[in-house]
């Protein structure tokens, strides 16, 4: 009798449970930028239900990123007129806190999947940085929680590459090898 009663609690509490549709990703995933780069990551949410305001802060490696800029991004918009913040830049501690968006009025939360932020940011150096999603809070228009599940970015940052001198600037250098000692042997029969 015990078992069942465990059993019974298990199935009611996971009934009871709301599954993790929504998904606050960094996009892309895994981007490769070059040195002195900038290059710019969106936050997505995936199969969001109602969702009318959100607030979530992002960190990152300060010694290979440096944020540059925070902007909203298009999907909360889509339900009407918002009213968003781009948070704070902390190059120092590797971190972007406090940005929020949430839509202004009595209107219904928007559905479906889209952009909700973009952070444009500067490589600063060879390495390897996560960029990560964390203290999410996202609402429905009833000022209810949404259940949402995060899944961050590795930003991989290589060496700016030195071209190679083209063949025409070689024969240039040649030529002019070729004419300082044609004009030394000149001067030295004169």
């Amino acid at each position: 009798m015990k078992r069942r009663l465990c059993i019974f609690a298990s199935w009611l509490l996971a009934a009871s449970t709301p599954l993790l549709a929504d998904v606050l990703s960094v996009q892309p995933a895994n981007p490769t930028e070059t040195v002195g780069q900038t290059f710019t990551l969106s936050v997505d949410i995936s199969a969001t239900s109602d969702l009318y305001g959100y607030q979530f802060d992002l960190g990152f490696d300060p010694t290979v990123l440096e944020a540059t800029s925070v902007a909203e991004g298009s999907f909360l918009g889509t339900g009407g007129p918002t009213i968003f913040i781009p948070g704070t830049i902390d190059n120092i501690g590797g971190s972007i806190t406090a940005n929020a968006d949430i839509l202004d009025g009595a209107l219904s939360g928007v559905s479906g999947a889209g952009d909700l932020l973009d952070v444009t940011f500067q490589a600063l150096a060879t390495g390897s940085s996560p960029v990560q999603v964390f203290n999410v809070i996202a609402l429905d228009s009833f000022g209810m929680g949404l259940d949402v599940a995060t899944s961050g970015s590795t930003v991989t940052v290589v060496p700016a590459t030195v071209p190679e001198p083209g063949a025409w600037l070689l024969l240039g250098s040649e030529s002019a090898l070729l004419l300082a000692f044609c004009l030394r042997r000149r001067v030295r029969r004169q």
